[in-house]
């Protein structure tokens, strides 16, 4: 059984440096009481004195009382600790850790009336970027207790074998989970060009026969370095993979890549950089709707919101509109 563990347990993200909020009077909220709930992944977290000097002093000048402290682990990566917050009534749970942490905690809080705020502290933080929320923890501390929240959609993704999975960012299966696949070590010497690298030692690797049909249309056949499925369109290096995809839309992008020659890749690096719709790029075909099902003929590497999954022979995804109630700067909405 998980146990709870007191405030005192947490620590800093490691190499973070705080400095005072630039917003920080306007995210006062003198008055009012919210129940609050803070996930953190320990794995993820550094220096416990300065951490709890800090977080205590930015949430008193928020006008807020201490909020309670849980720690996933390996049982419990944040998914039962936040549902049982939000059974008893919590008004906010803050996720401190990366976009696996984030995950879980979402997946915690869906379909009910408790907010989720993120406290980013991973390598990617792609959920964060694509709603706006600061990477700075004293920014992100102001929007997590500020006022205006808004209502995104989530992901289901069946696995196989009875096995489910939510995803809030996207998951794929070939090129871009090999590119999942490095160390902790790595991530905290690179940073997210970690991921970069990783996929240039890759890149060349054959292509993988691909089925996909989408909702109750054809199912066509392709051979693609990768298949993903997108809730948001946004990655780290301000780089804008899918352009046509909004987290409250209701919809789910399918994009497949399938270049084979040098100058596809060049138009496809290109695109990229750019930000070009993917119908501007014959490399890249997109479908959207609200069920994807995409096979392989056989296991292939698999990731979810950038973290890597069992290998299998693909997934079935199906859209939740609206699941998931969130903390993001008016501004994204506006």
């Amino acid at each position: 059984m998980t146990t709870c563990r007191p405030a005192w347990t947490l620590a800093l993200p490691k190499g973070t440096t705080l400095r005072p909020s630039r917003q920080e009077e306007g995210a006062r909220t003198y008055g009012v009481t919210v129940d609050v709930v803070v996930v953190a992944n320990p794995t993820k977290f550094d220096d416990l004195p300065s951490a709890q000097r800090w977080l205590a002093a930015r949430v008193q000048a928020l006008g807020h009382e201490a909020p309670r402290w849980y720690l996933t682990t390996l049982e419990d990566p944040g998914t039962e600790l936040s549902r049982r917050a939000a059974e008893a009534g919590a008004d906010l749970v803050l996720s401190w850790g990366g976009d696996g942490t984030t995950r879980a905690v979402a997946e915690g809080v869906a379909h009910t009336d408790t907010s989720l705020g993120i406290l980013p502290g991973g390598t990617g933080n792609l959920l964060a970027r694509n709603l706006g929320v600061p990477l700075d923890l004293a920014e992100a501390l102001n929007v997590a207790y500020g006022q205006h929240q808004r209502r995104i959609d989530m992901m289901d993704v069946s696995m196989g074998r009875g096995v489910h999975h939510k995803s809030l960012v996207m998951c794929g299966i070939g090129w871009d989970a090999l590119m999942m696949d490095v160390s902790e070590r790595t991530k905290a010497r690179f940073g997210w060009g970690a991921y970069a690298l990783q996929g240039l030692r890759t890149f060349r690797d054959h292509p993988i026969r691909l089925r996909v049909r989408v909702d109750d249309g054809e199912e066509f056949t392709f051979y693609g370095r990768t298949c993903l499925i997108a809730n948001v369109g946004s990655l780290v290096g301000g780089l804008t993979l899918l352009p046509e995809s909004h987290p409250d839309d209701g919809l789910l992008e399918v994009l497949v890549f399938d270049p084979t020659t040098s100058v596809d890749y060049l138009r496809t690096s290109w695109g990229l950089l750019r930000g070009a719709t993917n119908s501007a790029d014959p490399s890249r075909t997109l479908i959207r709707g609200k069920k994807a099902v995409v096979t392989t003929h056989r296991p292939r590497p698999r990731q979810i919101d950038g973290d890597l999954v069992d290998d299998g022979y693909g997934f079935v995804v199906r859209m939740e509109p609206a699941a998931l109630s969130v903390k993001a700067p008016r501004s994204i909405d506006d």
